[in-house]
């Protein structure tokens, strides 16, 4: 049975780069704004008006985006990691605490407020917040700063930035009524630095459900995938980012394994990133191009098909200290909720592919332990790898569903 809360004022999600149809990939707060609409609660996302991860352009003000209630603060424009990008993430913050008064006029007194921390600083709005408004404030973090500054970015413990954020951190898990981690494993790392454990919650990253019934889609990267099924291959997909963090180069590696022993393993790359030209040529010097094909970005709706044609799913990141708290990649829950059996080449604090029994996991650093991974899953029957895709689509659906993460987030809005 659904929880509705009886407190009559409204939910402020407040996220300096959130997303939404049209708007941008960080959907997260348009996703747990909807279902708690559908629960009767009033909502509104927080956001600025500028930002490198939105789809376009959004001016400021109100407006509603498929039903859900955003506001768009103005903040400064920024391209890259400098300066500006410094005053965006101050002018929202001072935003959110000048347009209080008319941000409640407009959407009612808030009596739950959530910060949203894919950067921090807006937690010092929620605090002035939370004193004016007598509500419930709860501090959702995404990425652990300043770890993410020193152990990803490379930026010095000692940086003036690194230690304001970790002054701010400490207080923030000193002073929130209630944190919620998207990483499982962060638990420790926060009671460390000042959190109780009652306070700390895991609600993770949320997946929809896709339509995974082929539509009539017709491109490059379906047509091959088809053709070497039919050739009787097997066909691996990674759909994503081709950047540094994700480890691309890791499959080839282990393709290049598979070549040599003649196998009929044959992987399809599709995504967009500063790599790509780089893993193009890492392909042709292997001689790999007769079984491993690169593509461009499709859209989702593209991929879903892409998806459902082939026999397994690839996801591989480079291997960083800071995993060690855990990972939740949208890109394996859609793999997991389209039942595919997953090749999961990740170190991490966590292991969804071996909690949800659904597929191989594997050293990234050892081409030989990816390659082995394949195999494993290259090996078994049809009906074999339908089952596994079975587990994983049951798992992901019990974790991570929206419907069941707005719910845990209202049971928690509720505690004293």
């Amino acid at each position: 049975m659904s929880l509705v809360l009886s407190n009559p004022g409204s939910i402020w999600i407040i996220h300096p780069y959130a997303g939404g149809p049209g708007v941008g990939r960080y959907d997260r707060p348009y996703h747990l704004a909807k279902c708690w609409q559908e629960r009767g609660e009033k909502c509104v996302v927080i956001t600025c008006s500028d930002h490198h991860l939105l789809d376009q352009r959004c001016h400021p003000g109100p407006t509603v985006i498929q039903g859900v209630l955003y506001e768009f603060l103005k903040s400064f424009e920024y391209q890259g990691n400098g300066v500006r990008r410094l005053l965006n993430m101050a002018a929202f913050t001072a935003a959110i605490i000048l347009r209080s008064g008319s941000l409640a006029r407009r959407y009612g007194r808030p009596s739950r407020i959530i910060i949203s921390s894919p950067h921090p600083y807006a937690y010092l709005a929620g605090e002035y917040l939370r004193k004016r408004f007598s509500a419930k404030l709860i501090f959702e973090v995404r990425d652990l700063w300043p770890l993410s500054l020193v152990e990803l970015a490379g930026v010095s413990p000692s940086h003036p930035l690194v230690r304001f954020t970790d002054w701010l951190e400490r207080r923030a898990y000193r002073t929130a009524d209630q944190v919620v981690s998207l990483l499982p494993c962060t638990k420790p790392h926060m009671l460390e630095r000042g959190l109780s454990e009652k306070r700390w919650h895991y609600i993770p990253n949320g997946i929809l459900n896709l339509d995974s019934e082929n539509s009539i889609v017709d491109n490059a990267a379906i047509r091959l995938v088809r053709q070497w099924r039919e050739e009787g291959k097997f066909v691996l997909a990674y759909t994503g980012a081709l950047g540094r963090p994700n480890h691309v180069q890791s499959l080839i590696a282990a393709l290049a394994i598979q070549a040599r022993k003649d196998s009929n393993v044959y992987a399809v790359i599709v995504g967009r990133g500063d790599l790509k030209a780089d893993i193009i040529s890492l392909i042709e010097n292997r001689n790999l191009a007769h079984r491993v094909a690169v593509f461009d970005q499709i859209p989702k709706k593209e991929v879903i098909c892409l998806l459902n044609d082939v026999d397994a799913g690839f996801i591989s990141l480079r291997p960083e200290p800071i995993f060690r708290f855990g990972i939740s990649p949208n890109k394996l829950f859609d793999y997991m909720l389209l039942e595919l059996p997953v090749v999961f080449a990740v170190t991490s604090g966590n292991d969804p592919v071996s909690e949800a029994g659904c597929g191989s996991t594997a050293d990234p650093r050892d081409p030989e332990d990816i390659s082995r991974a394949i195999d494993s899953l290259a090996n078994l029957s049809i009906e074999e790898r339908q089952k596994l895709g079975a587990r994983g689509k049951d798992w992901v659906i019990r974790n991570h569903s929206y419907d069941v993460l707005a719910e845990n987030y209202i049971k928690l809005m509720g505690v004293k």
